[in-house]
């Protein structure tokens, strides 16, 4: 890897839906799955939605592991790989495969409304609750943000919205290319995945 690759980053999969802290479980759902998780392990898997200062960086392995040194857990890259192979968990540097891989595996769905934009700033669309906007987005992030749910797959979503852009004139190859809508949306998600604005799911098939 060269110094101008793009870095692994850590992408959390699921929602928490569940906390018996009395038995130190945490349950977290993925499509139609459900994981229990311990204190540990919840820990590293809410750590992967970004940083807690909430300043934007590339949220690599190494800065997770930082910060979960910085509050006292434990073994976090043997709890991180778990996580991975539970399918909890990916890795996937923007602008290249292992991104198209991740698009093609997980949907992004919205947990918050989406508040639009303003005559101040036509440019910046904000998203959150009423009176207290989480993330501002640009408008090529914020239709995904409206969309992409439903669509199969993250991936689907970005050919969609690229199809979209194109077919109403729009020529800014960042809106009308899919790769590049996939890879500025993964630079830019964890803006998203640490206020829980969004979170990553499957396509659960019953």
């Amino acid at each position: 890897m060269t110094s101008d690759s793009p870095p692994l980053q850590v992408y959390p999969i699921g929602q928490l839906i569940g906390v018996r802290a009395v038995v130190d479980q945490f349950d977290v759902r993925v499509g139609a799955a459900l994981h229990s998780l311990t204190s540990a392990e919840f820990g590293v898997w809410a750590m992967a939605h970004g940083p807690a200062d909430h300043v934007a960086r590339p949220w690599t392995p190494d800065a997770l592991a930082d910060q979960a040194a910085s509050v006292g857990l434990p073994d976090c890259g043997r709890r991180l790989t778990e996580l991975a192979e539970q399918g909890l968990v990916a890795l996937a540097a923007p602008g290249t495969p292992s991104a198209r891989a991740l698009a093609d595996r997980v949907r992004m769905v919205p947990l918050v409304l989406g508040l639009g934009n303003s005559a101040e700033a036509p440019d910046a669309y904000s998203v959150g609750l009423p009176g207290r906007p989480l993330a501002v987005l640009s408008a090529a992030a914020y239709d995904l943000f409206e969309w992409a749910h439903m669509e199969t797959s993250l991936w689907h979503a970005c050919e969609g919205a690229a199809a979209t852009a194109a077919r109403v004139g729009i020529t800014d190859t960042t809106a009308t290319d899919p790769e590049a809508l996939l890879g500025s949306l993964l630079g830019d998600l964890h803006r998203l995945l640490t206020p829980n604005a969004v979170h990553l799911d499957t396509w659960a098939v019953s």
